[in-house]
């Protein structure tokens, strides 16, 4: 199949390791963008307000109630005595905004900033407190222990008293010091979910906590996700930046518009998703994010190719747990992305995680050879692609190749949830719940105490084990 547009880039090489994202956004000559027509008189917009009944982020009352009547049954069992057992799910848990020694949240390059600023990579801090709120929710409404809540809201509320939003300077592109910035984003999807989770513990969502809390997702993750989505760093023309920072804004801001019942910013995000016109046709378009469908050699299953696989694998498995959350939040306010565009969400993670599959054997240790991947890179479907400033002529075959990454769970799930194939997900849902000491997939920071770590929430195997 062939990709409408010329895919574009940025001038950055990355090694592929499980960790977040380097500097990659240069900065550009923003007249093409301006000329484009607004994107607000070319979304097409539907009430997705009405369909929402909370908790209605990654997780509803059905999913919980699932959990809750199988948790003595494997593998909810131990996936369940996994997150009891975890440092982040304690009630002794506190919040780490006292990181932000100005207030302000910063994600900036160390060589550029740390002699300004101490505190330039405070995010982790957002990064642990988002995992621990995240998961003492869970504990809150599987268990109804609201010692789990209780901590949970005082973690949230903390970051709604304390934190401004994050650092702004004047002289730079929309007020961004550094692009890094921008992927503070990651972190706006887990917030919300957290506090999507603890809302009805005694009334919260109707307190000054609360709004405090609503202030500072305003101030730092709908800011961001919007100038960013609109702009991208002031732009070079379409197709800019890579899939990821594109998901990792749109899944921000798809969460906040649910949480909030912000109609305009689920419209904005799910039109980025769908819609090929002007602004929304950049990477996080879905034509754009799956740009080739390949035929499975190995099966009826088509495979969707990430636009990030020729790139690094550490980013393209990235990729496949932003697309996932994105789609799971859309699917349980009625709109189905997992389906759209001939099912191309689906098939990239199919396509990523057959890539990516390592021989049992290999799997505790990670690959070494490349005899330990289940299939051969050079033989593997792939279209090459090239755009003004990189060029992706093979899939990357790199040190992060094989990497565990808790994302898999999600689109198996759903898989088996509405009939479909999911042939390689469902191998790497197998390996973790076989292969691993802890029989799941584990959570935030298991295989990864850094960043890289912390992109996904994990708990799939709890969460959306079918």
């Amino acid at each position: 199949m062939e990709k409408k547009n010329i895919l574009s880039g940025l001038v950055f090489s990355a090694v592929a390791l499980l960790t977040g994202c380097s500097s990659e956004i240069p900065s550009a000559d923003s007249s093409s963008i301006d000329k484009l027509k607004d994107p607000d008189s070319l979304m097409v917009t539907n009430d997705y307000v009405s369909q929402i009944k909370h908790p209605c982020l990654l997780h509803t009352d059905a999913d919980f109630q699932r959990v809750r009547s199988n948790i003595d049954k494997t593998p909810w069992k131990e996936a369940y005595a996994y997150l009891e057992a975890s440092s982040l799910a304690q009630e002794t848990q506190t919040d780490e905004t006292s990181k932000l020694t100005d207030g302000y949240l910063k994600r900036m390059d160390k060589t550029n900033w740390s002699g300004k600023y101490a505190d330039y990579d405070n995010y982790t801090a957002a990064m642990h407190d988002a995992a621990k709120a995240y998961q003492l929710g869970l504990r809150y409404k599987i268990s109804g222990d609201a010692r789990y809540a209780e901590t949970a809201v005082k973690i949230l509320n903390a970051w709604g008293e304390n934190c401004k939003g994050y650092l702004k300077l004047g002289g730079y592109t929309d007020s961004i010091p550094d692009p890094n910035i921008y992927l503070l984003a990651i972190q706006g999807y887990q917030f919300a979910n957290a506090a999507e989770m603890v809302r009805d513990y005694n009334g919260w969502q109707k307190t000054e906590g609360f709004a405090k809390f609503k202030t500072f997702m305003t101030n730092t993750y709908y800011t961001l996700a919007m100038t960013f989505l609109r702009n991208h760093n002031g732009g070079q023309g379409t197709q800019h930046a890579w899939l990821n920072w594109d998901l990792a804004n749109m899944t921000s801001l798809l969460s906040y518009g649910i949480l909030f019942e912000d109609n305009y910013a689920i419209n904005f995000s799910i039109n980025y998703f769908k819609n090929e016109q002007a602004l929304f046709s950049e990477n996080g378009n879905i034509l754009n994010a799956v740009p080739f469908m390949h035929k499975d050699p190995d099966s009826d299953e088509m495979l969707g190719q990430c636009e990030e696989s020729g790139r690094d694998q550490g980013h393209a498995t990235l990729c496949v747990s932003l697309m996932g959350v994105f789609c799971q939040m859309a699917y349980n306010i009625g709109e189905n992305l997992f389906d759209y565009a001939d099912g191309r969400a689906l098939a990239m993670a199919e396509y990523v995680a057959k890539y990516n599959l390592v021989k049992d054997e290999a799997y505790v240790a990670g690959p070494k050879s490349q005899s330990d991947y289940q299939y051969d890179s050079d033989t593997f479907p792939y279209t090459a692609y090239t755009n003004p400033s990189w060029s992706n002529p093979v899939i990357a075959n790199d040190s992060g190749r094989g990497k565990k990454r808790p994302c898999w769970e999600l689109f198996y799930g759903y898989a088996q949830a509405t009939g479909k194939s999911a042939i390689y997900c469902g191998r790497w849902v197998e390996q973790m719940r076989t292969l691993n000491s802890f029989k799941c997939d584990g959570g935030s920071g298991t295989y990864d105490p850094n960043s890289g770590g912390y992109d996904q929430l994990g708990m799939g195997t709890l969460m959306f084990a079918r």
